[in-house]
């Protein structure tokens, strides 16, 4: 495997039951979620009738800061999660729908962290603009428990709960990310929000409740192109956020990012935290004719505007095979 989250850039890896492990030992910390998602397939390729595999994988992020190699915060994990599970499952000659692959994906991903949500998974693996729910990641992890129990069977059923389509993005507004050069780790801000929202279980289901409802107008209103209503879903997503932040003390929208907000707001765009807070990115929405001025000012406030933007279609990955029989299939 090569890959700059790797002590020396490359190592070499075996299977031990289950698991890949660096031989000799590395360490591997950094790879979490690629070493997850190739268990994972591993696993049901098996279960299907395919055998053990050879392969390179060579691994190649933008998805962070050059300079110091720390994350922007856009959902790197999930994109490297969907990325190695598609050219692992291609690379074994499976036959895997979206479907199937986007469940691959996400038993890998709630394998590391069972709190997330895996909404960059869904991201990644649909592309454009993704209305996503979450399954219910309890009953995920209380299947895989049981001994016994077939992975691939549980990819195949049906996941109650799990919602991923695609929505249209807005035509007359601009989707703008500033990174505000601070990292932020979702899975302890999940963590700690739920310590402290214990609580206040009631005020904290209406925030749940009126959170889905936005979210459900937010879709709704890309469906029919309605930019006020758009903007006016997103500005009201912020606001429970700040409101949520009032109930349980932890703060979701850093200094940093309220003042990427005020920018927005002053020049008539919308613009709140992305994810779940406390660093990272935050995202506007605004007319077209303000954003030079929009990513001028960001940057007079020490927030870096990300040229970034989206696409339709879903993450592609190259599979080639090795000419030499004995070397097997060759992913990079």
């Amino acid at each position: 495997m090569t890959s700059s989250r790797l002590p020396g850039g490359t190592a070499e890896f075996v299977r031990r039951g289950t698991l890949f492990e660096p031989v000799p030992p590395a360490d591997t910390a950094a790879l979490t979620h690629v070493l997850a998602a190739l268990a994972t397939v591993d696993r049901y390729a098996a279960e299907v009738g395919h055998e053990p595999l050879g392969f390179d994988l060579d691994i190649d992020s933008q998805l962070d800061d050059s300079a110091t190699g720390r994350k922007f915060g856009l959902g790197s994990s999930g994109a490297v999660t969907v990325a190695v599970v598609r050219a692992a499952a291609r690379a074994h000659g499976l036959r895997a729908t979206a479907e199937t692959e986007l469940k691959l994906a996400l038993l890998a991903l709630f394998s590391v962290d069972p709190h997330c949500s895996g909404g960059d998974v869904a991201a990644s693996a649909r592309g454009g603009w993704v209305y996503y729910k979450a399954p219910d990641r309890a009953a995920l992890a209380t299947a895989l428990r049981q001994p016994g129990r077939s992975l691939a069977a549980l990819v195949a059923r049906r996941w109650p709960l799990l919602e991923v389509r695609s929505v249209p993005p807005p035509r007359e507004l601009s989707l703008q990310v500033g990174w505000v050069g601070r990292p932020a780790r979702s899975s302890d801000l999940v963590q700690a929000m739920k310590r402290a929202v214990s609580e206040h279980p009631s005020r904290y289901r209406q925030f749940v409740t009126a959170s889905e409802h936005c979210v459900d107008e937010l879709a709704a209103a890309c469906d029919r192109e309605d930019s006020r209503a758009i903007t006016g879903a997103l500005d009201t997503a912020g606001r429970l956020l700040r409101d949520l932040t009032a109930l349980s003390g932890v703060a979701i929208e850093s200094p940093e990012l309220t003042r990427l907000r005020h920018i927005a707001e002053e020049l008539g765009a919308v613009a709140k935290s992305s994810g779940a807070g406390g660093g990272d990115c935050g995202i506007a929405l605004a007319d077209p004719s303000v954003v030079p001025a929009l990513q001028r000012r960001w940057r007079e406030a020490d927030i870096e505007p990300l040229n970034l933007r989206t696409i339709g279609g879903s993450l592609r990955v190259r599979v080639e095979r090795s000419a030499s029989k004995s070397a097997g299939n060759t992913p990079d």
